[in-house]
């Protein structure tokens, strides 16, 4: 290939990227082109990586803020101790996030501190570096929240259930507890918008599903919960001491 030849290339190439709203790829590598012209089209793989990553790592900030976590965990952070009784193969692959491509809900449930919900919040951050719309919110603040904007401005109430039913992965701590199963009416018709949608949920609590049922005052609401929730979705217990108080061996 000639210059001249290289030289159209690169052009088509920034080109290219210009009518796919890449513009600042573009621009990135004509402004490197004309400062280093010894291997060209190196210039462009080069610089068009870096726009991917840059591209990337804004859609995950992006989508870290959407979501509310408060920080990022990492799931290479993940405790091992023999004491906790991991399958650490089987939770590495539900890192990869493949339940959430086949809108599949995960339940994590155990006693307290078992480490539940940092797992959870693993898995979002996870979502979120994957460029997935996720939301993480705790089950009594959003039984609260939609109580209050049902009482007070119904038309708020149904534009909160639009707003929680777009996203591809919400997740829900402190799933259920007494404070909030009150609501059973209320939250049935929110599952059932999520399962409409046929997008993913991570619900964590202690509570083993079995015993969702009494949690609600009217058992029917807590079977008709239950059933949405766990319609083709994946149950992981978390097992071992409360790692908070737990000291490992030296």
């Amino acid at each position: 290939m000639t210059a001249n030849q290289t030289k159209d290339t690169i052009n088509g190439i920034c080109g290219a990227l210009d009518d796919l709203d890449l513009v600042n790829a573009g621009n990135m590598i004509r402004q490197t082109i004309q400062s280093c012209m010894d291997n060209p089209l190196s210039v462009v793989e080069l610089s068009l990586k870096d726009a991917a990553t840059r591209r990337r790592n804004a859609i995950y900030e992006r989508r870290l803020r959407l979501s509310r976590l408060e920080g990022a965990v990492d799931l290479s952070n993940l405790l091992t101790y023999k004491v906790r009784q991991l399958d650490v193969e089987y939770i590495q692959n539900l890192g990869r996030l493949s339940f959430v491509r086949d809108r599949r809900n995960l339940v994590i449930w155990g006693n307290p501190g078992t480490g539940k919900t940092w797992l959870a919040q693993a898995f979002a951050t996870e979502a979120c570096r994957n460029g997935i719309k996720t939301r993480w919110v705790t089950y009594p603040f959003l039984c609260r929240e939609l109580h209050r904007l049902a009482a007070e401005d119904p038309r708020r109430f149904e534009a909160r259930m639009a707003y929680y039913s777009r996203f591809e992965l919400l997740c829900i701590d402190e799933f259920p507890n007494s404070e909030s199963a009150d609501n059973g009416f209320m939250m049935q018709e929110f599952f059932n918008e999520r399962s409409i949608r046929g997008f993913s949920n991570i619900i964590v609590g202690q509570s083993a599903p079995a015993a969702w049922d009494a949690l609600f005052p009217v058992k029917s609401f807590g079977q008709s919960i239950r059933g949405r929730i766990l319609r083709n979705a994946i149950e992981l217990e978390m097992k071992g001491p409360d790692l908070r108080l737990y000291k490992p061996e030296s």
